[in-house]
This record gives C-alpha cells, structure tokens and sequence, in this order.
C-alpha cells in the first residue's frame, strides 16, 4: 500500500481502494433510490395512500434486520453479497411484474418487505473492509471520511435519478434501473482484491463490548434530532407559504454534511472517541440556533449549514470509532448495528416532530431536534471514557 499522506487523491489512487468504494457506493446508491421509487409506483399502480405505507414499512421493518444479514456475510464471506442482492432485485422485478398484472395490493406489500429482508449490507461491509486497512497516513480516516461522504451524496441524487427515470419512463423502469444497479454494485463489491484478501473471520458472534453499545445509545437521539428535521423543515416552510423551499434547506445541510466528512477526512486532529464527542456538540449546538429562524426559510438554510459540518464530521469520526470497538470478525455485524440503531432514530424523531409541528408549529419540530442532539451528549462523553480503556486491537490487515 502506497503512502497516502498525500489526501483523498493519493488513496483513490489506491484501485483496491477505488474499486470497492465505487462498486459498494453503485450498490447503496440504487438501494437509497427504492424508497421513492416505491412511493411512485405505489402511487401510480393503486392510487392507495395505504398501500403505499404499507409497503414503506414492510420495507422499513425488514430492512432493519441488517446486523443478522451482517453476521451472515462476515461468516460466510462477501460472496454472499451477490446472494442478498440478487433475492432483493429479484423482489423489486416481482414488484414491477405485480403492477403490469394488477395483482392484489398484498404481493406489492409482500414484494417491498422481501427487498428489505434480502438486501445486502454493503455499507456495513465496506466500512468492516476499511476498518482493516493499515493506518499509516492516517489511510482509515481518509477511507472512512469519503465513504460516509459517497453515502451522504446518495441521499442527495438517489431521488433525483428516479424523478429523472420516472420523467423519461415510468416508475416501474426506475425501480428495474435501481435493481440491475444493486445487484451489479454488490457483486462487483464482493469479488474486488480487497473484499477477498484475507481478513478476520474469527468469531462473528462475539459479544459487542459495553463501550460499542455507549455508542449506539448516544447515536440514537442523534438519529431521532434527523428525523426531526425531515418533517419540521418542511413544515416550517409550508407554513412559510413555500413548500419548495424545504428542498433547497436540506439539500444546503445535506453539502455541509459532505464537506464535513472530507474537511474531518483530511485535517484529522485527536482521538476519534473526542472527535465525536466534540460534532455532537457542535450539532447540538447549531441545531439550537436554528429554532430562532423557524419562520426566515433563507437565514435557516444558512444556519443549518453549521450542524450539517458537524454530522458530517460526526459520522467520519464515528464509523473509525466503531470499527476500532468491532470484536475480531464482526465488522459487518458491527456496522449493520449502526445502520439499524439510525434508522430506529430517523422513525422516532418523525413521529415526535410531526405530533409537534402539528400541535405547536414547525419550531417545535425544530426544538424536538435540538433537544435529541443534546440528549446524545452525555452517553457520547460516557462512551469516549469506556472506549478509551479499550486496548487497539491487532486487526488483521487486508492486502491487495
């Protein structure tokens, strides 16, 4: 492995490196697109508000089952990847033949649950694979800071390039385009060098140690304060008289979350356990200032700008953190834990804001997530000192 002090040129300019980020970020980025894509199908074949629910959440509950699929691929390996892929773009095909047959509304139910169940972990397990990486240049740091950025990004032009599918097509192609996109990412995943160089497979039912579940628990509210915003910004600006504004606010935080991540990637200072600690208060922090510019939608696009530099460096930080507390040969079980603990938080946060927003107004949205962030600021700090006493692990390393 080459020095890559240098920055993200230097270890893109790593093809094992390279290969594998991309090959998982293809797979991750036509998964990020099935929920919209559902919606519009959903929408186009019943014209039922409740069916169209129903199946977000057969996808939502089957999805959360990632550290069981995780356990699975760090014990039987990546080929498994392909596996998982191919019975969720196997489901998302019968969804789309379901709609041409107007079949009865329980096989579109049974058809989004079944994506969910199958699909492949390929976040989890790329970050598993970085956390493996020999350190010198601080080359884990880097790696994880542009994947949390590639992920980030997916959450910006997932939903674009099914408007754009479903503008030039239909929702159906869309979520043909988004399976033959999963199932090609993942198998392109699981056969690069470095998913199949030799890493540790050594007890993937390991026990997680208490420091690694402080951090789950401190991570919880800040998923919630995320799913907060995602009903109080809209909120505020309907209230506003500008609805499409809310786009605008997100997509403002969503590039703040990415510069975070690269900015945290590249100018890394302490440890990764003070790094957390430090964007959780920070995000905190600017999420408070924000409920004072609940009803000016462009000072609110700017100020939230701030807490989306913290979470991007907050996740940079965190999956380096995650990685060092993964017991030998559990990565993927590990990060899949990640993966179910935001989305729980991303469901509870919703649901608490938009009771608020309804009953108080959009401010209170925004209060319901400055208030999450702070919650997580106190289990952060207890599991910067747990982890600390926690002793580096000699991880195997992945070569090419």
């Amino acid at each position: 492995m080459r020095d890559t002090s240098g920055g993200y040129g230097a270890v893109l300019a790593e093809r094992p490196i390279r290969d594998l980020l991309l090959a998982s970020l293809c797979g991750r980025f036509a998964f990020n697109a099935l929920g919209l894509g559902f919606v519009l199908f959903a929408a186009a074949e019943t014209d039922s508000i409740a069916v169209t629910g129903a199946m977000i959440a057969a996808f939502a509950i089957t999805t959360a089952l990632a550290p069981a699929r995780g356990r699975l691929v760090d014990r039987h390996g990546p080929g498994l990847l392909a596996v998982l892929a191919l019975g969720s773009a196997g489901a998302v095909g019968l969804l789309v033949v379901a709609g041409a047959a107007d079949a009865p509304a329980w096989t579109f139910v049974l058809s989004a649950g079944l994506a969910g169940l199958f699909a492949p972990p390929l976040g989890p397990f790329a970050r598993s694979v970085w956390s493996g990486l020999p350190g010198e240049g601080d080359l884990q740091q880097r790696v994880h800071a542009l994947d949390a950025a590639g992920e980030e990004s997916a959450l910006i032009v997932s939903p674009l390039i099914v408007s754009v599918l479903v503008l030039v097509g239909s929702p159906g192609l869309a979520l043909s385009v988004c399976a033959v996109a999963l199932l090609g990412g993942a198998a392109a995943a699981g056969r690069t060098s470095l998913a199949r160089a030799p890493g540790s497979r050594a007890s993937p039912a390991a026990p997680l140690p208490r420091s690694l579940w402080l951090v789950f628990i401190a991570f919880l509210p800040t998923a919630a304060a995320l799913g907060a915003l995602d009903i109080a910004i809209p909120a505020a600006a309907t209230e506003q008289g500008h609805p499409a504004a809310a786009g605008a606010i997100e997509a403002a935080m969503a590039v703040g979350t990415v510069a975070g991540s690269l900015l945290v990637g590249r100018l890394v200072f302490g440890s990764p356990e003070r790094r957390v600690l430090l964007t959780q208060i920070v995000l905190a922090g600017g999420l408070a200032v924000a409920t004072l510019f609940a009803t000016q939608l462009v000072l609110l696009g700017v100020v939230l700008v701030v807490p989306g530099l913290a979470l991007g460096g907050l996740f940079a930080s965190l999956y380096l953190l995650v990685g060092r507390l993964a017991p030998a040969g559990s990565g993927t079980r590990t990060f899949g834990w990640l993966v179910t603990t935001n989305n729980g938080g991303l469901a509870l946060g919703a649901a608490g804001a938009g009771a608020l927003s309804e009953s108080s107004g959009p401010s209170a949205g925004l209060w319901l997530a400055a208030a999450c962030a702070l919650a997580g600021i106190v289990p952060a700090l207890g599991a910067l000192i747990l982890s600390a006493r926690v002793p580096q692990t000699d991880i195997p390393h992945r070569i090419r």
